[in-house]
Parts: structure tokens; C-alpha cells; sequence
């Protein structure tokens, strides 16, 4: 499939997944993924050092549920290696300042890719691919992520997924669950900031569009990545120039109030 599907399909995806995420969200977040049948990205962090995502306790049976998880058909994601994002680089989708690996010469990024691998399958996991902490990757992360069999990654603002670098693009477009008509949605959710009205609203499109959510393995087979056709191709780059004009508005009105 190169089309744009129609009706829409969406792709949940949870965020900044370590054993000290918030417990409480994240099973109160997991018991809608069970209740639906959804097959999330999970984007794991293999080994937090980034204090924001210290929340509880380190969960001993933090990798057990991933574990479980992906047995039953979540797809595991690469996320960074430390969530530690110190480097000012200019990312390939510049939304942030600070990044963790764009910026980065291409062997500490080929060094830093292998050793959240390596921490993710010595958990018994199975990672198949690639989010980036705050959006933050440039060539030379594509470069790594290439040489050591990573082929895709969650990012983007297409309809459809798309080919660039060598490297397959899903996109990753919403922060909450937004009814669509047309195209490939992927819903980024954050536990530890998942408040208990954004939950019900979560609920709520879960119960009217659960049999439209797809999954990692269905978005691989269903779809024939090319590289994307000028109108698409200009449709991504206004929805990006948007984006990056509403964070703008939003920190200056931070600075204003502050």
C-alpha cells in the first residue's frame, strides 16, 4: 500500500518508557492498550539518566512488562540510550534546542546506539526501531542506526510512511487522540504526564475508532515505503513550519507570564 489509506488508521505510541516511569499512569494507561487489543509502540529508554523521567521507584518488574507486551504484539522502539539531552545539534526535525544525539560525531552516535541495544535485548527484548529523544537526530544517526540493522523510526509529518536516507520514516504527528479522515496517525502519549481527564478522552476514541488502530508488524507488511511525491512531500513541510510556530508562540508566552 502507497496510497493514503482511507479511513484513517492510527498508531499509538507510549513515550519515555524506563522502570521509574509513573507506575500509576502507566498501568492506568496499559489497562486501555489491554481493553482494546492495541498494539502500541513502546519507546524504551535503556538506562534513564535524564532526572524528569525519575518518577517512582524503579519498578523490578519493569521489563517484565515490556517483556509481555511485546509478546503480545507491541513493537519495541529504541529510545535514545540515556534520555540525556545535552547536545544542541540541529535536528532533521528541528522542534527542540537540546537534543541527545543530533549534533554528535558519528562514531560517539554509533557507540551510544549499540549500548542501548545492547541493554534492550540483554532484557529480552526486541527492538525494531528507532524514536528519538525530543526529535533529536541528524544523518549521522540515520548513518548508525543503518549499520547496525535499525531500518526504521517513528517520526515525521507525512500521511503515509516514507522513505528518506535510507531509512524508513512512520510518522508521528498527534500528542493526543484526534479523529482524522485520512492517512497513517501516529498518537504519541507521554504516562508520567497522562492526566486522568486525558485518559478518558483517550478512552473515549478508543471506543469509536479502536478497530482503526494498526500496529508496527501491519504498518511493515501493508505498506511499500517510496520516497514521497511533491504534493506530500509539501503538505509535510507546512504541517512542520506550523508546528514549529505554535511552540514558538507557546514559549513566548511561558517567558511573557514568568
Amino acid at each position: 500500500m502507497d496510497r493514503i489509506p482511507e479511513p484513517a488508521q492510527y498508531l499509538i505510541r507510549i513515550d519515555d518508557l524506563c522502570p521509574s516511569v509513573d507506575h500509576r499512569r502507566l498501568e492506568r494507561l496499559l489497562a486501555l492498550v489491554r481493553a482494546y487489543a492495541i498494539r502500541p509502540i513502546l519507546a524504551v529508554v535503556p538506562d534513564n539518566r535524564d532526572p524528569e523521567l525519575a518518577c517512582s521507584p524503579a519498578d523490578p518488574e519493569f521489563w517484565q512488562k515490556m517483556r509481555e507486551l511485546e509478546s503480545l504484539g507491541a513493537a519495541t522502539a529504541l529510545h535514545g540510550c540515556y534520555h540525556h539531552c545535552a547536545s544542541r545539534g540541529k535536528s532533521l526535525i528541528p522542534l527542540h534546542r537540546r537534543t541527545e544525539f543530533a549534533g554528535l560525531p558519528l562514531d560517539e552516535q554509533r557507540e551510544m546506539l549499540c549500548a542501548g541495544l545492547e541493554i534492550l535485548r540483554g532484557h529480552g527484548l526486541h527492538p525494531a526501531l528507532w524514536v528519538a529523544p525530543r526529535h533529536g537526530f541528524d544523518r549521522n544517526t540515520l548513518t548508525a542506526l543503518r549499520g547496525e540493522g535499525i531500518n526504521y523510526l517513528s517520526d515525521g509529518l507525512a500521511r503515509i510512511p516514507f522513505l528518506r536516507e535510507g531509512v524508513v520514516w512512520i510518522p508521528q504527528q498527534l500528542w493526543a487522540p484526534v479523529s482524522r479522515r485520512r492517512g497513517l496517525w501516529t498518537i504519541c502519549l507521554h504516562p508520567n504526564s497522562m492526566t486522568q481527564t486525558q485518559s478518558d478522552a483517550l478512552r473515549a476514541f478508543l471506543e469509536k475508532h479502536a478497530e482503526q488502530c494498526t500496529s508496527f508488524e501491519r504498518v511493515c507488511a501493508e505498506f511499500t515505503p517510496g520516497e514521497l511525491h511533491a504534493r506530500e512531500a509539501l503538505l509535510e513541510a507546512v504541517a512542520l513550519w506550523r508546528l514549529r510556530l505554535r511552540r514558538v508562540r507557546k514559549r513566548a508566552l511561558s517567558m511573557k507570564r514568568g
